[in-house]
C-alpha cells in the first residue's frame, strides 16, 4: 500500500517537472521568436533604405538627362522635368533621414550626399542660367568649367557607398535572422523531445490519457513549425516580387525621352532572343528590327555630328568627279522599301548629265534626305516624283510629293535646324528636323541652292536643288544661316 501510495506523488512530481521544463523552454522560444520578429523588421527597414537609395539615384539621373536635354534644345519642358525629379529626390532624402536615424555612420554619409546633390544642382543652375542667356556652346563651356560631371560622380559615389553599407548590414541581419530561426526551430524541436521523454514517464504512470496528451502537444508543435516555414517562404516570395518591381521601374525610367527609343527596341529584341527559343520567322523579324533601329540610331547620331560640324564651320566636302545620276539612283534605292511599305508610286525620270565635280556621298545624302522627307509625309497610296534635268552648266533635282503640304508661315523656316510644323501629323512622324537643314548646307557647299514650294496644308510640297557641274573650291560650310542662334523650336 505504501509503494502504491508513492505513485500519485511520483506522477504529480513528474507532471510538475514536465510542465516546469516545458514552460521554461516555451518562454525561451517566445523570446527567440520576438527576437526573430524584431530582426525581420530590421531586415525590412534595410530593404526600404535600399529602395529609397535606388529611387534617389534614378531621380538624380533623370534630372541630369533632362538638364542635358534642355541645354541641347532650349525647351522649357525639360526644366520642368528636371525640377520634378529634384522634388522626388528631396522627398526620398527626407524619408532616408528617418530610416537612418539610429545609424551615425550612414547619417554622416547622408549629409555628404545632401551636400553633393546641392553642389550638383547649384552647378546645373549655373549652366541653365548661361543657356537661357547665351548659346549652346557657352552652356557646354560653363558645364565643363563648373565641374558638373564631377559633382554627379560624387553623388553616385556616395550613393554607392551607402548602398554597399546597407548591403553589408542586410547580409549581417539576414545571417542573424537565420541563426535566430534555426535556434527557434531547434528550441521547439528540443522542447518537443524533452516534453516527449518526460511525458513518456507520466504516460507509464498515468496511462493512456497522458499519451493522448503527448500526441496532441506534438501535433501542435509540428503545426507551428510548418507555420514558421510558410512564413519564411512568404517573406522570400515578397522579396522576389519587390525586386521584380524595382527592375520594372528602372526599365520604365529608361524610356524618358525619344532619343533612347531605337536603343530600347534593340535591347528588347535582344532580350527576347536570349530568353526564348525563336523559330526562323521570328529570328528574321528580330534581326530586321534590331538592324532597323540600330540604323535609325546611327542616322540620328550622324545627323547630330553633321549639325555640330556645320555649327563649327567644319563640314568637309570632297572634290572629285562623280556620276550625279548614280548618286541619286542610290538614294532612290535606299528609300524604295519605305515607299513600297506605304504603297507609294515612286516615279523616277533622270536626264543624262555630265560628270559633276564634288562629293558623291554628300550629294547622295542630300537626295536621301529629300526623298525620306517626301515618303514620310505622303499618305499611303500617294505619288512621289523624282526628276533630274540637265540645264547646261548645272543639273536640277526635283522631288515632289502630294502629301501633308507646308503652311505658308512655315515655308521660310523649312531649312532651319530643329524646325518642324506644329500640326498633329508632324508630331506623329517625330524627328529632330535636321535632314533638310543638312541638305541645304551640303548643296550650298557645292555652289548650288535649294528651294521649296507648297500650296498649303494637304497639297504636297516640291523641293528643287540646283547643282553646278563644277563645284566652287571652298570645302567648308560656314554656319551663317538661320537657326544658328539659340531659342530654336524643337519638336520630337
Amino acid at each position: 500500500m505504501r509503494r502504491t501510495g508513492l505513485w500519485p506523488i511520483v506522477t504529480a512530481l513528474g507532471t510538475i517537472l514536465a510542465l516546469g521544463l516545458f514552460v521554461a523552454i516555451a518562454q525561451q522560444n517566445v523570446g527567440e521568436m520576438r527576437a526573430l520578429r524584431d530582426q525581420s523588421v530590421e531586415v525590412e527597414r534595410t530593404l526600404e533604405i535600399q529602395r529609397v537609395l535606388d529611387a534617389i539615384r534614378i531621380a538624380e539621373s533623370e534630372a541630369d538627362s533632362s538638364a542635358r536635354a534642355y541645354v541641347l534644345t532650349g525647351r522649357k519642358v525639360f526644366l520642368e522635368q528636371m525640377r520634378a525629379q529634384h522634388g522626388t529626390a528631396s522627398i526620398r532624402l527626407m524619408r532616408l533621414d528617418e530610416l537612418l536615424r539610429d545609424n551615425a555612420a550612414q547619417q554622416e554619409r547622408l549629409q555628404r550626399l545632401r551636400g553633393a546633390i546641392e553642389a550638383r544642382r547649384t552647378r546645373l543652375d549655373q549652366v541653365i542660367v548661361v543657356r537661357e542667356s547665351g548659346t549652346l556652346e557657352a552652356a557646354v563651356d560653363e558645364a565643363r568649367a563648373s565641374g558638373s560631371t564631377s559633382a554627379s560622380n560624387e553623388v553616385r559615389d556616395v550613393i554607392a557607398q551607402m548602398e554597399g553599407e546597407e548591403a553589408r548590414i542586410l547580409s549581417q541581419r539576414r545571417s542573424q535572422a537565420d541563426v535566430l530561426y534555426r535556434r527557434a526551430v531547434g528550441g521547439r524541436v528540443g522542447s518537443s523531445v524533452v516534453s516527449a521523454v518526460l511525458l513518456l514517464v507520466v504516460v507509464a504512470i498515468a496511462g493512456l490519457h497522458a499519451r493522448a496528451k503527448a500526441r496532441r502537444e506534438s501535433a501542435l508543435l509540428a503545426s507551428e513549425q510548418r507555420a514558421l516555414q510558410a512564413a519564411a517562404r512568404e517573406q522570400e516570395a515578397r522579396s522576389e516580387a519587390e525586386a521584380a518591381n524595382r527592375e520594372k521601374d528602372q526599365f520604365l525610367a529608361v524610356l524618358s525621352h525619344e532619343l533612347r527609343t531605337p536603343l530600347n527596341a534593340v535591347l528588347g529584341w535582344t532580350q527576347i532572343l536570349q530568353t526564348t527559343r525563336a523559330d526562323g520567322v521570328r529570328l528574321v523579324k528580330a534581326l530586321a528590327a534590331i538592324r532597323r533601329n540600330a540604323e535609325a540610331q546611327q542616322r540620328l547620331v550622324e545627323d547630330l555630328l553633321d549639325v555640330s560640324r556645320i555649327i563649327a564651320g567644319k563640314l568637309a566636302v570632297e572634290r572629285a568627279p562623280f556620276d550625279l545620276r548614280a548618286a541619286i539612283g542610290a538614294a532612290v534605292d535606299a528609300v524604295r522599301p519605305a515607299a513600297v511599305s506605304k504603297d507609294l508610286d515612286l516615279q523616277v525620270r533622270m536626264d543624262a548629265t555630265p560628270r559633276t565635280l564634288g562629293d558623291a556621298g554628300r550629294m547622295q545624302q542630300v537626295a536621301t534626305n529629300l526623298l525620306t522627307n517626301a515618303v514620310k509625309f505622303s499618305e499611303p497610296g500617294g505619288t512621289v516624283v523624282v526628276r533630274l534635268e540637265h540645264l547646261g552648266d548645272a543639273a536640277l533635282l526635283e522631288v515632289r510629293d502630294g502629301g501633308a503640304g507646308i503652311p505658308a508661315d512655315l515655308l521660310p523656316h523649312v531649312f532651319d535646324r530643329f524646325r518642324q510644323g506644329d500640326s498633329s501629323t508632324t508630331r506623329a512622324h517625330g524627328g529632330l528636323g535636321l535632314g533638310l537643314a543638312i541638305a541645304r548646307h551640303i548643296v550650298e557647299a557645292h555652289g548650288g541652292r535649294v528651294s521649296v514650294h507648297s500650296d498649303g496644308p494637304g497639297k504636297g510640297a516640291t523641293f528643287r536643288v540646283r547643282i553646278p557641274y563644277v563645284a566652287p573650291p571652298t570645302a567648308v560650310v560656314p554656319a551663317t544661316h538661320a537657326g544658328a542662334s539659340s531659342g530654336l523650336s524643337v519638336q520630337h
